[in-house]
């Protein structure tokens, strides 16, 4: 992978992984456990499939409220606070409902709120990162791999971990294990993150939200590009919708498990091949994308579930190759003092979609599961050919020219 991380950035980047692995390992164990919780006490997909929609409305409606906020107290300090917020309203949902006071809608509000933070928390980690390697962007790509493989490691093993613990104790436990994570991700970026080398907005530059609006609206090509990323997705919520209903008569829990974490073993893949990226090359993005599409079709044929497993792989092993280069290069081409709102509002309208997914998904697999598999496939195809046919120069040519740095060095 080329020399190890400089000593001055040793610290935070080991800060970063560890808050990223431990967070990430208990928000896929609720992963299982909220949306199980809900399916066999009400019997309902489509109620479900609100729950996990919930949580992406609120990144839509509040998250542009994150991304004043980042940009008013800075990346670190949104993060500590995003952190020690959802560990309180993870944990009072067991609390709640052993007080006899939980009921759906204050599941709904909880998933709303905890949903809000999303996009200022991803912004202001990868603005860390960008000040980090001084906003180079091949080393953003192998850095931001390296993150995502290791995060994924987690979302591999929470999963699994979680559809085994949901089925002994159940879903309470669980999720105060994930708010536990919330706290110790806390600890961790107070301890040995520092304030990200990012510039300020200075007295002649419009930081305001509709700045960052005006950017992606103006920039015709980032702009195509975002659509397809948000309809891709729309094909990972409803991917994720439907697995614990195809789980409900393929074995239980713990197949849900097996299947979505499928797909955060193949995001390992894929994150440690970006992690030793040469270049930052946009037909590696492209074709990762037909070949998350192509992975999808797989999902429709009445395959045993192993097979299904694998697809499911293959979707991660794209998303991990893809997404790196996507954020990366588009990180390194917004101007420092816009990148919290820009960043923010990227997240948001990629995001934004997920919710007809979790509810279309829903909606179609209580009618039958073929049906929102059927969804899952053709709105990876159809985001992938708007990627296709977006003109790629968001993908710096620049770096392609350039030589390989020494991976992650200061």
């Amino acid at each position: 992978m080329g020399s190890p991380p400089a000593p001055s950035i040793r610290r935070p980047v080991a800060g970063l992984i560890a808050a990223d692995v431990i967070s990430t390992a208990g928000t896929e164990m609720t992963a299982i456990a909220l949306p199980w919780f809900v399916l066999v006490t009400t019997g309902s997909p489509a109620r479900m499939g609100v729950v996990l929609a919930a949580e992406f409305v609120g990144l839509t409606v509040l998250g542009l409220v994150g991304a004043r906020v980042a940009t008013a107290v800075g990346p670190r300090r949104l993060m500590l606070g995003s952190d020690l917020t959802r560990a309180v309203l993870i944990a009072a949902i067991p609390l709640l409902s052993w007080l006899g006071l939980l009921s759906f809608p204050v599941i709904l509000g909880i998933g709303f709120v905890v949903g809000g933070f999303f996009p200022a928390y991803q912004s202001s980690s990868q603005i860390i990162q960008a000040g980090l390697v001084n906003d180079d962007e091949v080393r953003l790509t192998r850095l931001g791999g390296l993150l995502g493989a290791l995060n994924e490691s987690a979302s591999f093993v929470g999963p699994a971990l979680g559809g085994v613990l949901v089925a002994v104790f159940g879903p309470s436990p669980v999720l105060l294990i994930d708010a536990a994570s919330y706290l110790c991700a806390f600890a961790l970026i107070g301890l040995l993150v520092k304030p990200a080398n990012s510039a300020a907005a200075t007295a002649g530059d419009d930081a305001s939200i509709g700045a960052g609006l005006r950017y992606l609206w103006r920039n015709h090509d980032v702009r195509r590009l975002v659509l397809g990323v948000g309809v891709i997705s729309l094909s990972w919520a409803a991917l994720v919708a439907t697995v614990p209903v195809l789980a409900l008569h393929h074995g239980g829990a713990s197949v849900a498990g097996l299947l979505l974490g499928a797909y955060g073993a193949g995001s390992v893949v894929g994150g440690l091949v970006s992690s030793r990226a040469r270049r930052a090359r946009a037909r590696t993005a492209v074709m990762s994308l037909f070949g998350l599409a192509a992975a999808s079709w797989a999902l429709v044929l009445p395959l045993p579930t192993w097979a299904w497993a694998l697809a499911i792989g293959g979707t991660g092993v794209a998303s991990g190759l893809f997404f790196p280069r996507f954020f990366s290069s588009l990180t390194a081409s917004i101007p420092a003092a816009l990148r919290a709102r820009v960043l923010s509002t990227v997240h948001i309208v990629i995001s934004a979609p997920s919710t007809f997914g979790f509810v279309g998904a829903g909606l179609l697999a209580q009618q039958s599961t073929v049906a929102s598999r059927l969804l899952v496939a053709g709105s990876a195809t159809v985001g992938a050919m708007i990627v296709a046919v977006s003109p790629v120069a968001l993908l710096s040519p620049t770096a392609a020219s350039e030589p390989e740095p020494a991976a992650l060095a200061g």
